[in-house]
């Protein structure tokens, strides 16, 4: 009897399962036990998406592997990839419907965590017309917890004033759909053009329209696109602006140079300038380099002087001006490596394994040592490598977020690495173990698996996550104005939901507690019309309403 299982047909489908199968399981094992011991200096937030969450993932991920073993040789990927790299529109426009749905069903149109409130709150601000909101000052401690003040949010003791503590870029393009009251669909539609985005790279490398597909749906069938793709994280407006950024710099003209320092500038002010700078670094030595290319440098450095003056230092004079506090913090903000942030970027490492299509890393490291005559490719897996090194200088671990969202700025480098290891050799090339038809199947099959039922379980997973988050708020169920006093104490990261518009116009005012004599006190002084209507473990309601 003739077996045709592409992974006992193929070596490299064979390498490629085996090997994805056995990280796989060590990463799930690892999880496991860190889980059980615990693992000192880590963020708990950190710890525990990492030892709960990717454990039970790595289960998923061998399912997609087992279930893409079965499929029959005869299922030729080709025409499928074909299509996907024919057509990015339509596949743009499937993943904003999806994305969109998700942002609602699954994250709740809501910020999650304090990374991702603050430039939804600053773009409340930019929709009303202002750089920042108000908070009465003697409130400020209630309505912004004080481990956050000028962490996360600036704040002016003096005047009330607040403002995000990032650099603005991302809230401005986040402030039209705050406006709109649909700020939920900012990042589902900047993932969707990521696509023709990913697809238009892949042709100026590989102009082959199978390459671009398989780059495209290594992009779509990654969990890491879809959770981030949903949040109200600035990581897909890093990936969007990076993949454009590198297909305007692969053939540099003056025009193209110009346009990629305009797209710079607007990443490299998205939140903070560490994820773009990294990832430029490598583009701009080669632009250097080049013939001619420091004719084209002034054009590229053009495009970034204006935004970058009045979002960077502009942004960053302001923020000074407001707390007295950012030029010191500068300076805390990058460290020598310890033993415990080299635990955490190992373990950020094994979170893009397990956010990803399997084997997608293998396929990328396989695809940066086969291109790597490639200038592209090569700048692509600089790219990659100069984030990785670079964010071993930042102190501290991620806390909250969807796979390793400090590498994602430069993630766009594997599914198009990916890609060029799977990419058919041209007449007279040494044959790479990976650009076999049976490989591609493989690998086509393992993408379409992880679209559905990868990305469905990752879905499960943050909805509940989400889910036990908003349930730590005191279970009242009246809907009349009222102000809610949130007490953190018995809660995972209960701080966390403080969070407000930036004039307290909304019909919630949430604050964090200080103790029930303080809370009442503080209520009576500033509220004296409303009076306790509920209280819980979570915390209390305060509101004109008739009381139980």
């Amino acid at each position: 009897m003739t077996l045709s299982l592409p992974v006992l047909r193929s070596a490299g489908a064979r390498t490629l399962c085996v090997g994805s199968a056995a990280i796989t399981i060590v990463i799930g094992l690892w999880a496991g036990l860190s889980f059980t011991g615990g693992v000192r200096g880590l963020t708990p937030i950190f710890l525990y998406l990492f030892t709960v969450g990717d454990s039970w993932a790595s289960i998923s991920l061998l399912l997609v592997l087992l279930a893409a073993s079965l499929v029959p040789a005869r299922y030729c990927a080709a025409p499928l990839l074909q299509w996907i790299g024919r057509n990015p529109a339509a596949i743009a426009a499937f993943s904003f419907a999806v994305l969109s749905c998700a942002a609602w069903l699954v994250y709740r149109a809501a910020p999650l965590c304090m990374d991702e409130y603050a430039p939804y709150l600053q773009s409340q601000a930019f929709a009303a017309g202002h750089l920042t909101g108000e908070y009465p000052p003697a409130l400020l401690d209630w309505l912004i917890p004080r481990g956050f003040q000028n962490y996360f949010i600036n704040v002016s003791h003096g005047s009330g004033r607040i403002a995000s503590a990032y650099w603005p870029s991302f809230a401005l393009l986040l402030a039209p759909f705050s406006w709109a009251g649909i700020p939920w669909i900012c990042n589902p539609l900047i993932s969707a053009l990521t696509l023709p985005a990913v697809q238009r790279l892949s042709m100026r490398i590989f102009a082959d329209l199978q390459s671009a597909g398989a780059a495209m749906l290594l992009t779509l069938a990654s969990p890491v696109f879809f959770a981030n793709g949903i949040s109200y994280y600035s990581m897909p407006a890093h990936l969007l602006a990076n993949t454009v950024y590198a297909t305007l710099l692969i053939d540099p003209t003056p025009r193209r140079a110009l346009a990629a320092g305009i797209i710079g500038s607007v990443a490299l002010t998205l939140h903070n300038p560490v994820p773009h700078m990294l990832f430029a670094l490598p583009w701009i030595v080669a632009l250097l380099r080049r013939p001619g290319g420091l004719a084209l440098a002034p054009w590229l450095f053009a495009g970034y002087l204006p935004l970058c003056l009045l979002l960077g230092v502009g942004w960053f004079w302001f923020s000074s001006d407001l707390t007295h506090e950012d030029v010191a913090r500068v300076g805390a903000a990058f460290a020598l490596p310890s033993s415990t942030v080299l635990l955490a970027r190992l373990m950020g490492i094994a979170k893009i394994w397990m956010w990803a299509v399997p084997g997608l890393l293998l396929l990328a490291a396989a695809g940066a040592w086969r291109s790597r005559h490639h200038p592209a490719c090569r700048l692509l897996a600089a790219s990659a490598v100069a984030t990785l090194i670079g964010y071993l200088f930042v102190p501290v671990d991620q806390g909250h977020g969807w796979g390793f969202r400090y590498f994602h700025s430069a993630w766009i480098a594997l599914p198009i690495l990916a890609a060029a290891a799977l990419k058919p050799g041209a007449p007279g090339e040494r044959a790479s173990v990976f650009a076999d038809a049976g490989t591609r199947t493989f690998v086509a099959a393992c993408a379409l698996m992880m679209l559905v039922a990868g990305t469905g379980f990752r879905a499960l997973q943050m909805q509940g996550f989400i889910a036990r988050q908003q349930s730590q708020m005191p279970a009242y169920s009246g809907t009349e104005r009222r102000v809610v006093i949130i007490d953190s104490r018995l809660s995972f990261y209960g701080r966390d939901l403080v969070q407000n518009e930036p004039w307290l116009r909304g019909d919630v005012i949430r604050m964090s507690s200080h103790g029930p004599a303080a809370d009442a006190q503080m209520m009576q002084e500033h509220f004296p019309g409303l009076h306790r209507v509920y209280s819980d473990r979570y915390g209390s309601v305060w509101s004109a309403a008739a009381g139980p």
